[in-house]
């Protein structure tokens, strides 16, 4: 039984955003390039989410984000399920 692809999956239905992709893997390359030469050293940054995840034996980092009007939010970090079995 052959299932034809969805229409999001069409090779052809973007193919107008190539030229952009290719653009912007060559602005990153240009970038990443330059940092090297000054020996930066390039991490990735943790990213803040509102739900602190499923996990019931990992215990995700908390924070808190205040807006620029001085409302609150708990924002948490993504969790890794893959570190939790050395706990």
């Amino acid at each position: 039984m052959s299932q034809q692809p969805s229409p999001w999956w069409d090779i052809h239905r973007h193919a107008d955003r190539k030229p952009f992709l290719a653009a912007r893997g060559r602005i990153k390359a240009a970038l990443r390039g330059w940092f090297a030469e000054r020996d930066f050293t390039e991490v990735e940054a943790g990213i803040l989410q509102v739900s602190p995840g499923n996990e019931a034996h990992l215990h995700a980092f908390a924070t808190e984000a205040v807006t620029i009007d001085g409302r609150r939010a708990p924002l948490y970090l993504h969790t890794s399920p893959e570190f939790g079995r050395d706990l």
